[in-house]
């Protein structure tokens, strides 16, 4: 099938390659939900393509305030207007003169100009210029019939609200449906599309992410483990912390592409034991990337040096990779596509994410935290990516609990390091609660932090030290 490519970040990848060509396609959402930079975003593309597109008004906007409208916006150039980008005004033909000469105008400017894209904007508009709806319906037949012989990709640009797109008439031709909305929410506006229909072609349902940028449009694709997504190959390796008594009660380290969530309260050294792994992996020539939700860059680097580690040597090599995200300006939607495009450029074998604890009281809505974990999960699993995920346990001394938020669930592996009293002192201890797949040691075992890195002593010599 022959289609358009939009040239919008990720967009295409939703549309499994891009929307079908010849296709009559409408463009619904509220005010403000970035209908008109959408469609203009693909126009302007497609003209550094050297397709000819027709941007046809029904709301008398001159083209000088279009354009003014457009000039911070990467994908605009001045160059392809009047040559590649054409703008014209349907409206005013309509309200003077009429549905006919409407439709006969729009057929003059086709053949003038050849176009291989032809937008209307907006179409709603045009619906108070008629009486009643069965006019309105005669004549929205009649342009589809116009568009439909010549071999053009047609976008009809609206304010619908979602209850529209189900009952009035101009969908009822449509070959796709794209809806365009916001959310607001405490922090931020947030603009979502789904694609509702596209005949001729697969693509991808549901809700997804999209920011207006000086780029112009960028779509953030939900994350979707689905059918073939959920199944992987196993591999046998191992993946080792470079910690010896660490990787001995692992039996040889962690299994290549899984999971590991390391539990522990603050202070226990969840993110040491986390960079480490990372550490270990650059000196075998693994890459790795850090992503702290807590602590910036300078202060892991300068924690990493009073262990004794070359940390330093490493990110210049490139072999790792910190950064820092502040948990306020996260984006749940967006962040789980950023990692994978990440992993992808630069051939990440190894992941930190720290800590989820960090991550979990960004998101409002929980039910999509855990969705998230989940699809990221399937993701890094398929893509052989050991993983680390360090949750913070806020009870000091409390019984072996993991997480409040059921992260296990999603995990293959289980470390936990907590504090016990002895003796009027306070000691550090770990163990290994669980290893998808394979053996690993049952005790509990002392550890500690020294300028050689850390050291895991021998086992908790008594058992009612876990209260």
């Amino acid at each position: 099938m022959k289609r358009l490519i939009t040239g919008i970040k990720n967009l295409d990848y939703i549309l499994g390659g891009g929307i079908p060509a010849y296709s009559l396609n409408i463009i619904s959402g509220s005010p403000g939900s970035g209908k008109t930079i959408f469609v203009q975003n693909i126009i302007f593309n497609n003209a550094r393509n050297g397709l000819k597109s027709l941007y046809l008004t029904t709301i008398s906007e001159s083209q000088l305030k279009m354009v003014r409208h457009l000039q911070d916006f990467e994908f605009f150039s001045d160059d392809l207007l009047g040559d590649r980008v054409i703008y014209g005004d349907l409206g005013a033909v309509l309200r003077r003169q009429g549905a006919s000469e409407g439709l006969d105008y729009l057929t003059q400017m086709i053949k003038e100009h050849l176009p291989n894209i032809v937008v209307i904007d907006s179409v709603k508009v045009i619906r108070d210029l008629f009486p009643d709806e069965k006019t309105f319906r005669s004549f929205i037949f009649e342009l589809a019939a116009v568009l439909s012989i010549w071999e053009i990709t047609a976008f009809l640009v609206g304010e619908y609200e979602e209850q529209e797109l189900t009952r009035l008439s101009e969908f009822a031709i449509a070959d796709g449906i794209f809806h365009l909305y916001g959310q607001e929410e405490k922090r931020f506006q947030k603009r979502y599309m789904r694609v509702l229909k596209m005949r001729g072609t697969s693509f991808q349902h549901g809700e997804h992410l999209f920011q207006i940028g000086p780029v112009g449009i960028k779509v953030y694709p939900r994350m979707r483990p689905e059918g073939e997504e959920l199944r992987y190959d196993v591999k046998l390796g191992r993946k080792e912390f470079g910690i010896c008594g660490l990787d001995e009660m692992l039996c040889g380290g962690l299994l290549e592409g899984t999971i590991t969530l390391i539990s522990g309260a603050t202070g226990t050294g969840k993110t040491m034991f986390a960079l480490k792994f990372l550490l270990e992996g650059a000196e075998k020539g693994e890459r790795g990337i850090f992503l702290s939700f807590e602590e910036p860059v300078d202060q892991l680097q300068n924690t990493a040096r009073c262990l004794g580690w070359e940390i330093d040597k490493y990110l210049a090599e490139g072999q790792l990779e910190i950064k820092f995200i502040s948990p306020v300006e996260l984006d749940v939607d967006k962040h789980a596509f950023e990692i994978l495009d990440m992993i992808g450029e630069k051939k990440v074998e190894r992941l930190v994410i720290d800590s989820i604890s960090s991550f979990e009281s960004s998101v409002t809505d929980i039910q999509k935290y855990r969705d998230y974990l989940w699809a990221i999960g399937q993701q890094l699993r398929r893509r052989h990516v050991t993983t680390i995920l360090t949750v913070l346990n806020e009870d000091l001394f409390s019984p072996l609990i993991v997480s409040r938020a059921q992260l296990s669930l999603i995990t293959d592996n289980i470390i936990i390091l907590r504090y016990v009293e002895d003796n009027s002192s306070i000691r550090k201890v770990l163990g290994v609660l669980k290893t998808r797949g394979s053996d690993h040691d049952k005790s509990l075992r002392e550890y500690e932090f020294s300028p050689e890195g850390i050291n895991v002593l021998g086992r908790l010599d008594k058992a009612d030290m876990l209260k």
